[in-house]
Parts: structure tokens; sequence; C-alpha cells
């Protein structure tokens, strides 16, 4: 397996795996920051008890587009993850010795060297329930309005 000329070895899989998930991870930190700027303009906007439409929608929209990204670091997460399990299989089966870890990395994210991963906006369930119910939080602070008990 080639990268920049030369044949890749397992520490030079494990090193471009780290480098994505330290990039991802900026990332991540980004967008959990945009999502709850959010939902602190939820609660702005639903403070007084008369929110107008206009800002309810655009507050939703901002919302709904944070957690959009958010979920994408997710993706993107699995997907370097599994770039790196393929590339090992890959390795592997050029006749290169991997290490039980690699072995083990590959038998984790169940990779072949014949199946490259793709990316999917679908995630495991688990981030789908947190997606989900940060969703239901965000729009519920913004649509439902508090009693107003003057």
């Amino acid at each position: 397996y080639f990268f920049g000329g030369k044949i890749m070895t397992e520490n030079d899989i494990f090193q471009i795996m780290f480098a994505g998930l330290q990039t991802q991870g900026l990332f991540l930190i980004g967008f959990a920051f945009l999502t709850w700027f959010a939902g602190r303009c939820a609660v702005v906007a639903n403070e007084s008890g008369n929110a107008n439409i206009v800002s309810k929608i655009v507050t939703s929209a901002f919302a709904l587009s944070s957690l959009w990204y958010l979920n994408m670091q997710f993706s993107y997460v699995s997907l370097v993850l599994n770039n790196a399990a393929h590339n090992l299989a890959v390795l592997k089966d050029s006749g290169s010795e991997i290490s039980g870890f690699g072995q083990n990395f590959i038998e984790t994210y169940n990779a072949s060297s014949s199946e490259v991963p793709t990316i999917s906006l679908i995630n495991e369930p688990i981030a789908i329930i947190l997606v989900l119910s940060i969703a239901l939080i965000l729009l519920s602070a913004i649509w439902i309005s508090k009693p107003n008990n003057e």
C-alpha cells in the first residue's frame, strides 16, 4: 500500500489515523460549542414567553444545522477508524507482518482489504439517540412556551 511513493508501515497507518482523529476532535469541539450556543439561543428566544415566529424559525434552523455538523463529525470519526482498519487489512494481505494490536484492530472493525469504507450519515445507535435527544431538547426549548404565571 503506497503513500507518498513509499510502502506504508503499520506505524504510518496509525500515525495517519491519530492525525485524523485529532482533526476530527477539534471540529467536534467547535460544533459542540455551536450546539451549546444554539441551546442558549433557544432559552433566550423563549425566556420572555412571547418570541416571534421569525426568531423561532431562525433559531430552529441554527440548532438543526449545528446538530447536522455534530452528526457529521461522528460519521468522520467512524470513517477514520474504518479506513485505518482497512489499510491494515490491505497491508496484512500484501504479506507484511501485522502486530497483535493491528490484527485486533482489523477484527474489531470487521475490516477487509476488498471493501473500502465509505462515509455514512447514519451512525451507531447510541450516536443517533444522542443527536435526536439533543434535537428534541433544543426544539422543545424553542417551540414549547413556558406558562405565564403572571
